[in-house]
């Protein structure tokens, strides 16, 4: 562990501000339904949440989504992801700390936000400050120069109040964290697998398992539903309300490689948006219509559920009854507008049926009643049988001990290791169990401690963690956030 913290030091610092920032976050999670049709999108506390920012954290956060992802975040992902919230909420995170800095009088001059730019590696030449690349990444980007440069004003405020009230960690506490990684178990153990288990299926056992949860294994319910259809492809749109639609939602068309699709690239996708958009005047009144019996159904049909409707429509249904008529949801590029006829509720399979379902299960289970079983044997007599013994172990050389494990089921063996005071148990780890018993104890101190800094950022973040947490609940309060509609 220590070591791959010794090679990966930049990465770990990001990994522990990243969930720095997440834990912040749980505290201040919205749930917007916003509108973005002006130049603000809401307001927290005096300070306005602009749209083109949004636009532009937007397009950022999807872009790390898609390197994630390896190229395979789309539209969709980002829709499940609800990440125009997760964007929303960054923001009004942000927005609290600036407000709390206005009222502290904490400012950044144009010389420090200068300084900060020129310092920027990817608007560099050979290490000095070219003004020609960062005026083409600007362009490149399709940034307003005073939208970027604020956002990193803003950027630099949230770090200097940050700074401010930070809370060192104290020695004892860095001691405290260090002392975790230099106790070392010689232990016996006995490691035993899956395959060491007798897993055959008795038919009969089979049978027997399914009885005792038939109740697991239905049928999906199934709804039968009148639909009236209302397609989108004669809607009459014009070029420059394609491009207007376009300006107002360009970061909402992104390539495979998450880059915003210029105007031409973009074009079919946004057309129909735009119609989808439109026609939703139209389909009420076809609501409306069909709901006052002046218009027939299109068609009947019978649907599983979650099945070939989209999830908006389906999440819709399930909440409703025999009879409702729902309002018009989009599916695929046009509106349907449903009665539910008939729900038809799940029924139990026969274990004809299931069985394929309730194999694996019982399978799965039958190995660890096996693996309890024969571990709990083994632990009983763990001082009279032959078991493998270990040298010493820590948190730090776990790596370098083979043990019969992986290299992160020893890390995981490990953490479960020290984190118990039994001076013998079972370790479950997958699908292996740990039989052990500590044989001698004893503290194995680096008196270099070379690694020390890294010990002290640890705990600076967890102190951090807590501490911000806690301040963004009271900003929360001080001072309230509102969403334009």
């Amino acid at each position: 562990m220590i070591s791959w913290m010794q090679k990966n030091n930049k990465f770990l610092v990001i990994t522990i501000w990243i969930a720095t920032i997440s834990f912040i976050f749980t505290g201040a999670t919205y749930g917007f339904s916003f509108g973005l049709r002006s130049s603000t999108i809401g307001k927290t506390g005096d300070i306005e949440l602009s749209r083109d920012v949004f636009n532009m954290e937007y397009r950022n956060l999807y872009n790390r989504y898609n390197q994630l992802f390896q190229g395979q975040f789309d539209q969709a992902k980002a829709k499940e992801m609800r990440l125009e919230e997760q964007v929303i909420n960054s923001m009004v995170v942000k927005a609290l700390i600036l407000n709390l800095a206005k009222d502290f009088g904490i400012v950044v001059s144009d010389n420090e936000l200068a300084l900060y730019i020129s310092q920027i590696p990817a608007f560099q030449n050979r290490g000095v400050f070219d003004k020609g690349i960062y005026k083409n990444f600007l362009k490149n980007s399709g940034l307003k120069l005073q939208t970027f440069e604020k956002s990193l004003r803003d950027d630099l405020v949230v770090k200097k109040t940050l700074k401010l009230l930070n809370l060192d960690s104290l020695k004892e506490e860095v001691d405290a964290l260090l002392l975790s990684f230099e106790v070392a178990d010689k232990i016996k153990y006995r490691v035993l697998k899956s395959k060491d288990v007798n897993s055959s299926i008795d038919e009969k056992e089979l049978k027997k398992f399914w009885q005792e949860r038939k109740d697991m294994f239905k049928n999906p319910t199934k709804y039968t539903l009148d639909i009236v259809w209302f397609d989108t492809k004669d809607i009459n749109i014009t070029d420059n309300e394609v491009r207007d639609f376009y300006k107002e939602n360009s970061f909402k068309y992104t390539s495979d490689s998450g880059k915003i699709l210029n105007f031409e690239e973009a074009k079919e996708r946004v057309a129909l948006d735009l119609k989808i958009k439109k026609a939703k005047r139209d389909a009420n009144k076809r609501y409306i219509a069909f709901k006052k019996g002046q218009i027939q159904k299109d068609e009947t049909i019978s649907y599983d559920i979650d099945k070939n409707l989209s999830k908006e429509l389906w999440s819709e249904i399930k909440n409703r009854g025999i009879g409702d008529i729902l309002k018009p949801k989009v599916v695929k590029d046009r509106y349907a507008i449903v009665k539910i006829v008939s729900i038809k509720e799940p029924t139990v399979k026969s274990f004809k049926e299931a069985k394929s379902q309730v194999e694996p299960i019982y399978k799965e289970n039958l190995i660890k009643e096996n693996l309890v079983k024969i571990s709990d044997k083994i632990l009983k007599n763990i001082d009279k049988i032959d078991a493998n013994i270990s040298n010493f172990i820590t948190l730090r050389n776990i790596e370098k001990h083979n043990l019969g494990l992986n290299k992160q089921d020893r890390v995981e063996f490990a953490s479960k290791l020290f984190t118990s005071n039994q001076e013998k148990g079972i370790i479950s780890i997958e699908d292996k169990v740990i039989v052990y018993k500590i044989l001698e104890q004893k503290l194995v101190v680096d008196s270099n401690r070379s690694d020390i800094d890294m010990f002290k950022l640890t705990v600076d973040k967890l102190k951090k963690d807590v501490f911000q947490s806690n301040l963004i609940k009271e900003l929360n309060m001080k001072y309230p956030t509102e969403i334009y509609k």
